[in-house]
């Protein structure tokens, strides 16, 4: 009797030991559940954010469920837990992790990251089937609910490994489109090309994959038979997409969304060949202009803005390419029986077995919590998987593949099934996602250059965390006016495709003579911070109190565009040099320098008023010399000052060769869209590549644009001559 009083204690402790494991292990998986649904509906989304501290989050969360689901499934193998309800939880809890590794990846670092976490999933699966196989108990709808989890957790599981062979194979329809385009004007020499209707346009719309890669030897003529023969009744080119779309019975604005969205398509497998070294064979040549300048420059039903929309869905697809790549898809039908199933064993589970009388309380524990986390847990991932169906149903490359193959069997789009159209393919309006902010970063170099970084988080982490450098303070992106892109894309058509570095928008305001010194500078980095300042001057100027309203007014949007392109191009040299014609480290020296030179000249200056009041004295000072506004002298002396001064001398010439604020700023505008254009041509993908997972960026589309354009160099003639 006393030995048995004596061992009450022990037993009792480890009663209450069990019981707080099961607590813990009750809060994780919900903890678990939650972060791992967060991120599956992030991921479905199709957003890229720009935010850091989102997509940091959101990566954080995606590494953290790894670890919180191992976590519980090793309390549920350790411990004294062998019911169906644990099994079921972590099969829940496996199946919603495979869904949650969609999750948009961020950087190309990501992807090898993932494919380790990949391998780690595998491993879990193979636990878990270890736990289901010895779970205790006899409920029927745990047992179905179960292995019906675990099942679709392998198919997923087994579909990630799928893309992840084709990332790492060579895509060899690269090489057929290159081979394709070399010989594609001579295919379609028999038609005069049309931008508007896209006839004479041979390009590959999809099918390619059907075709085989030409070997190097034999002539011209010899690879464009053996092309034409490849290209067989199953691919279908851009014009035959067109004739189909205008054969269909929808609206001219629904016709016209789906012509550009199709159109993007296109255009990104052509995109494709500048990440594979590829030099377009398209490039320099007059119809690839006017397929910018007259295909997707239009006035047409949905508006002017067709050309960044063509443009940011090409975009999405490149970043699903290069990142993601969601290509193993299932049929509409799976997709329904899917979602109907895991919801009717989700119902099941919940009412019958959870909440009906096949349910039998653990003897330890929170009373009925674990049946509340049952069905948490359980209606949690059915409501994740409905999602994704209904998701898949906007899915880009599940409308292209569709329109595939109405084209190629030459059906029409809507279908009828007992008299009724079916409700997912009515319209021919693409999915309406919106892919990318239209967003952009802006740095003001007069607001930021009194910044000093504290640099903690650098320190912290020994500096894998690279420091920010002095003055640089990186503001929130703000939206992109459509003015700004209309501006842009004018400023496109009035070129020719031809962008220069701002010296066409001064000689057409008879202002060559005298500021050309200010686009002659040796780095392109000087001259964009020169001009930064001087917009930036302007734009402070004309906020000053006791002018006129109607000076204020006129020359809004003139002004908005060019202190939006000013601030960005700005943002660009602090923040992303790497898209800029200067290599990246003279760029950032050049930016060192002006932040330090701006310090010297304007570092007791702490208002906008001061720093005005400064750059007037400075603008004297300059002009006191006799050089100062003669351009014969102008460039030995800018050679030998710095940024502040020189924009200090810039600003007051402009001014006094434009009186009035109206043209000044309409001068301005001009001269920042001719710039943004001149600056956007460049080999460097990757900074490309690595900024679409970032969040986007407006050069990328511009740099894509031009790309299409047959622009991929900036013109020799209009580079900045070096002074003196």
């Amino acid at each position: 009797m006393e030995e048995s009083q004596a061992a009450m204690p022990g037993i009792r402790e480890s009663f209450g030991l069990v019981q707080g494991i099961l607590l813990r292990l009750e809060v994780v998986v919900l903890l678990s559940a939650l972060i791992l649904a967060a991120l599956v509906l992030y991921g479905s989304a199709h957003r890229r954010s720009s935010d850091k501290v989102l997509r940091g989050a959101m990566w954080m969360a995606y590494s953290l469920s790894y670890v919180v689901v191992s976590y519980a499934v090793g309390i549920i193998q350790d411990g004294p837990f062998r019911a169906e309800a644990f099994a079921l939880w972590a099969a829940a809890l496996l199946l919603i992790q495979a869904s949650a590794y969609a999750a948009p990846v961020h950087s190309r670092r990501d992807v090898d990251q993932r494919k380790r976490l990949l391998l780690q999933h595998v491993l879990q699966t193979g636990l878990v089937l270890w736990l289901i196989l010895n779970a205790t108990g006899r409920n029927a709808s745990y047992r179905a609910a179960i292995w019906a989890f675990w099942a679709l957790n392998v198919l997923k599981t087994a579909a990630k490994i799928v893309e992840m062979i084709k990332v790492s194979r060579p895509d060899t329809s690269v090489k057929v489109v290159a081979e394709y385009m070399d010989v594609e004007e001579a295919l379609a020499s028999d038609q005069r090309p049309d931008p508007v209707t896209m006839q004479g346009y041979k390009y590959i719309f999809h099918g390619e994959d059907t075709m085989v890669p030409v070997s190097h030897g034999g002539g011209g003529l010899a690879r464009q038979d053996t092309l034409a023969q490849n290209a067989g009744r199953s691919v279908v080119t851009i014009d035959q997409v067109y004739k189909w779309i205008d054969r269909q019975p929808y609206s001219e604005v629904e016709k016209d969304r789906a012509r550009d969205f199709c159109l993007a398509f296109a255009l990104f497998k052509l995109l494709k060949r500048r990440f594979y070294g590829y030099v377009p064979a398209e490039a320099g040549s007059q119809k690839a202009r006017d397929l910018v300048l007259t295909g997707l420059i239009h006035e047409d039903a949905t508006g002017p803005d067709a050309a960044f929309r063509v443009v940011e869905a090409e975009l999405a697809f490149l970043y699903d390419f290069l990142y993601t790549r969601t290509i193993v898809l299932v049929g509409a039908k799976t997709y329904i029986c899917i979602a109907v199933a895991v919801a009717g064993i989700t119902m099941w589970t919940a009412f019958f077995g959870a909440l009906g009388p096949g349910y039998h309380r653990l003897l330890i524990g929170v009373r009925n919590l674990d049946r509340s986390v049952t069905v948490l847990i359980v209606v949690i991932t059915a409501g994740l998987e409905v999602f994704q169906a209904v998701a898949g149903f906007s899915s880009n490359w599940r409308y292209i593949k569709t329109l595939y193959r109405c084209v190629r069997d030459d059906r029409p789009w809507s279908r009828r099934w007992r008299g009724h159209h079916l409700w997912w393919n009515e319209s021919i309006t693409p999915p309406e996602t919106k892919y990318w902010e239209d967003k952009v970063g802006e740095y003001v170099l007069l607001e930021r250059f009194h910044h000093h970084p504290w640099n903690l988080l650098s320190w912290l982490t020994l500096y894998l965390v690279e420091p920010r450098r002095q003055g640089q303070k990186r503001g929130r992106r703000k939206p992109l006016p459509p003015e700004v892109k209309r501006a842009v894309l004018l400023s496109l058509k009035r070129c020719r495709c031809q962008p220069t570095n701002g010296i066409a928008a001064l000689r057409s305001h008879g202002l060559q003579t005298r500021l050309s010194w200010a686009c002659k500078f040796p780095k392109i980095t000087d001259q964009i911070l020169v001009w930064h300042v001087v917009t930036t001057r302007c734009d402070w100027a004309s906020d000053r109190p006791g002018r006129s309203d109607t000076l204020a007014t006129v020359g809004g949007e003139h002004r908005l565009i060019a202190t939006k392109l000013s601030n960005y191009c700005a943002y660009l040299v602090a923040f992303v040099p790497e898209m800029l014609p200067d290599p990246s480290y003279n760029a950032e020296q050049i930016f060192d320098t002006a932040v330090q030179q701006a310090r010297d000249h304007l570092g007791d200056c702490r208002t906008e008023r001061s720093i005005l009041a400064r750059l007037e004295e400075m603008e004297a000072n300059e002009l006191a010399h006799p050089e100062g506004m003669e351009s014969c002298g102008v460039h030995e002396r800018a050679s030998r000052t710095t940024v502040i001064e020189r924009a200090a001398l810039l600003g007051g010439q402009l001014r006094a060769a434009v009186r009035t604020d109206a043209r000044r700023w309409q001068v301005l505008a001009e001269f920042w869209t001719e710039l943004v254009l001149f600056l956007a041509p460049s080999d460097n993908v990757d900074i490309h590549a690595e900024m679409l997972g970032a969040g986007g960026e407006f050069m990328t589309q511009l740099w894509a644009l031009l790309a299409h354009a047959g622009v991929l160099d900036r013109p020799a003639g209009h580079v900045s001559a070096t002074m003196g």
